[in-house]
């Protein structure tokens, strides 16, 4: 994979408020995902460390926003310095080899993975998570061999992954979410043997990375990219960020799905409703980040977030119904419509996921939303009711799909 340009100037690490209120040109967010992929090669970063930033980056408007995105980082090599390519000393690493023989084996969290490495399943499996794993290279060549075993690799969302191999009374599978690649970001080759076995690659929704570029932004770290950030500051940043979401306990769990998304795909073709399925991707996502919810998977047409706390999601549900209320069609698209379901209860994090009563209570109220709809359970009206933020309407007995007992709710009034 070729490298992005690198211009002559770096960006000045000045903090004159005039320079970093200077806006930028696409050369320079360019050299920007380019150091951060040297950082990911450096093991400064992680994949999903990586992903996170390049967002930010590219959506940068002046050079303070790129200085944020870079503020934990040395600074940048001058040019003359690059990524080091396949072949190379540099990316000549040993292979690795990752074993399960009648058991299991999972590699997950911050780990190291150089440009070759193998995964062998005989009788048993391996898990092998890359999103936080710390890339010796710009390519990454995984053999997996499954034999009467399973493999599953989790990869970050947004990189380019190809599955090569073949399976003998087994099976392969590629599970990517449509969402554009991720530029400057290493390559993911798996070659996968499945004999009598499984082999599983999926992509999942990145959860880290930009807290460190917001809290730069609002001056809470240093935003010069030679500045050593307090390595204590920086560890109450990562305990708070996590601390907002509970793994285990009293979450608010918001469902958010298209309304006739189907009928949408019939009336308008397969590759325009994509193109509406995309906008309604980004604008549930913008509202995502500016509420501080975690998405927690995307099947299709529909959300699943988590949040730390009722007040969060009542806002997220209120600015996304705003949004598509707001939102202007293309020439081919169609209005976008929504219903929105909230419910907070206890629910048990496992892996990347939720589950629990909370969580099925949440995925029926939305089924049960109307369009353009937020209805909220009565426990989590009860939890906001002294705020005096929100308005409720209707209060009443909801008929849930697969349920014997019907589920007192209310509609959150959010027109403007």
């Amino acid at each position: 994979m070729a490298d992005l340009p690198v211009p002559d100037s770096p960006i000045p690490p000045s903090g004159d408020p005039g320079t970093l209120a200077e806006r930028v040109a696409d050369t320079d967010r360019d050299r920007t995902v380019t150091q951060l992929r040297e950082s990911v090669v450096e093991g400064r970063l992680t994949l999903d460390e990586f992903s996170e930033r390049v967002g930010s980056a590219l959506q940068a408007k002046t050079r303070g926003d790129l200085l944020a995105v870079m503020a934990d980082l040395p600074q940048a090599r001058q040019t003359g310095e690059s990524v080091p390519e396949p072949g190379t000393a540099a990316s000549k690493k040993k292979r690795r080899w990752y074993v399960a023989v009648m058991s299991g084996h999972s590699t997950k969290g911050r780990w190291r993975i150089s440009g070759k490495t193998n995964a062998v399943a005989v009788m048993g499996g391996c898990d092998m998570d890359l999103r936080q794993a710390e890339i010796e290279g710009p390519e990454v060549e995984i053999t997996a061999v499954a034999f009467w075993g399973g493999i599953d690799i989790t990869v970050p969302e947004g990189f380019d992954v190809e599955l090569r191999g073949f399976s003998f009374m087994g099976g392969r599978d590629l599970r990517l979410r449509d969402v554009p690649i991720v530029p400057g970001s290493p390559r993911i080759v798996v070659n996968g043997f499945a004999v009598m076995g499984g082999i599983d690659v999926k992509s999942r929704p990145n959860r880290s990375g930009k807290r460190l570029a917001k809290r730069a932004a609002r001056g809470e770290l240093p935003t010069e990219p030679t500045a050593d950030p307090d390595p204590v500051q920086l560890a109450a940043v990562e305990k708070e960020f996590r601390s907002e979401i509970p793994a285990d306990g009293t979450v608010t769990i918001l469902f958010c799905d298209m309304v006739d998304y189907a009928g949408m795909t019939e009336r308008l073709g397969d590759q325009a409703s994509r193109e509406v399925l995309r906008e309604h991707h980004r604008i549930v996502r913008d509202a995502i980040g500016r509420h501080g919810g975690r998405e927690i998977s995307v099947q299709g047409d529909g959300f699943m977030v988590a949040f730390g706390g009722v007040a969060r999601a009542l806002r997220c549900a209120i600015d996304i119904q705003r949004a598509f209320l707001a939102y202007v069609p293309t020439v081919h698209g169609e209005p976008i419509a929504v219903h929105i379901g909230v419910h907070t209860g206890d629910a048990v994090e496992v892996g990347d996921d939720y589950l629990g009563h909370t969580v099925i209570v949440a995925s029926r109220l939305a089924d049960a939303a109307g369009a353009g709809e937020i209805l909220v359970s009565s426990l989590s009206e009860q939890l906001v009711q002294g705020s005096g933020e929100f308005t409720f309407e209707g209060l009443r007995e909801t008929r849930l799909k697969g349920m014997a007992r019907a589920q007192m709710s209310a509609t959150l009034a959010w027109a403007e």
